[in-house]
């Protein structure tokens, strides 16, 4: 997967200006995608950018492919999220994809939370997406990805063809940190009526990238939030490999309790590292 080039639809650079505030160094975008201007929010960290990503078109169709790259400069923060979901279409035709790449870095005590808004896979629908992620030893980073297997109030059901995310992330000479691989089926998924996913049929998973901290006092709270708020929820949550971050699966019956949980985890990360909490923001 390293060293991959694309043709990028996005380019985003950010540094850290000398009143210590995260600020655009470059910008550039291509139809269909588009960035707002980087904002903050009253009573948050002030050096935290926030950015919505916006795509201009219906969601992803046959043959789209989106190429996005972010580099994060030394003491840089940023929370990127999208306007609204991503639609994946139906692709009829046999061999017909989306593909969705990423390529991101991070250097010295940046930070990036990168929560997109979920993903609705249609009938016939094929998405593949790959991530590679660039880390300096003391950046953090929290990504997390919500899967709708249909347009479930339509009862649509696991009517697509399939969806696959891989995952890279390596230190900034290439080593590899952790590598992360789905592939869900569809149509041909023999478990898809399974009572577990039949009764909790969103998805979701999140990673976090945390150097120099104590996880086992993370877990925990991150156990305690289903606890509260989870009524309708299965969540695991797996210290990394290499021990410096953690993994989340989880399961959810409603999409928005998936979206609370991810906020709520979020915010238990920021305390627990000292950071603002994030509002949660209802779509």
């Amino acid at each position: 997967m390293a060293n991959i080039k694309y043709k990028n639809n996005l380019e985003l650079k950010l540094y850290q200006s000398q009143s210590n505030q995260t600020i655009c160094q470059h910008q550039y975008t291509t139809f269909p995608l588009r960035l707002s201007s980087l904002f903050r929010l009253e009573g948050a960290d002030s050096n935290r950018g926030y950015v919505y990503l916006i795509n201009t078109s219906p969601g992803l169709l046959a043959g789209d492919e989106l190429n996005l790259s972010l580099k994060l400069a030394p003491n840089t923060s940023l929370y990127l999220t999208d306007q609204s979901a991503t639609k994946v279409h139906p692709m009829p035709e046999i061999g017909k994809i989306a593909k969705v790449n990423y390529q991101i870095l991070l250097d010295a005590n940046a930070s990036l939370e990168l929560v997109p808004e979920p993903i609705i896979l249609y009938t016939d629908s094929v998405l593949e997406q790959k991530t590679i992620i660039k880390l300096h030893p003391t950046a953090k980073l929290f990504l997390s990805e919500i899967i709708l297997p249909g347009r479930l109030a339509k009862n649509e059901y696991y009517d697509f063809n399939y969806y696959c995310n891989r995952l890279q992330v390596t230190d900034l000479e290439a080593q590899i940190l952790f590598t992360d691989a789905i592939k869900l089926l569809g149509k041909g998924n023999k478990f898809k009526h399974n009572k577990l996913f039949t009764s909790l049929p969103i998805m979701g998973n999140a990673i976090a990238i945390l150097p120099d901290t104590d996880l086992t006092l993370l877990i925990p709270k991150l156990e305690d939030i289903k606890s509260v708020d989870g009524k309708n929820i299965e969540v695991a949550v797996t210290i990394l490999p290499s021990n410096n971050g953690i993994l989340i699966r989880a399961l959810s019956q409603k999409t928005i309790e998936l979206k609370k949980y991810f906020t709520s985890a979020l915010n238990c990360i920021r305390a627990i590292t000292n950071q603002s909490s994030v509002p949660y923001i209802a779509k």
